[in-house]
């Protein structure tokens, strides 16, 4: 279970938001900074797949790039 959970001594995760086929994405709070965050997560079956990590820090790089008043940054 996700929910209470402190991620990098950082980031509390508060509650389940949704899951795509990958990942399962949290509400969280920064604790550093005091503002909420998305928490994407990969699922459990895929984090000893070398080709979905791949796939999921590619994602996640792509994603880092994208700046727009109405698409969340990516820390």
């Amino acid at each position: 279970m996700m929910i209470g959970r402190v991620l990098n001594d950082r980031y509390e995760i508060l509650e389940f938001v949704g899951q795509g086929g990958m990942a399962r994405v949290y509400l969280g709070l920064d604790t550093t900074l005091g503002r909420e965050v998305a928490v994407k997560i990969l699922k459990e079956e895929f984090i000893d797949n070398e080709q979905f990590l791949k796939k999921f820090k590619r994602e996640a790089q792509a994603d880092a790039k994208l700046a727009h008043p109405n698409i969340v940054s990516v820390y």
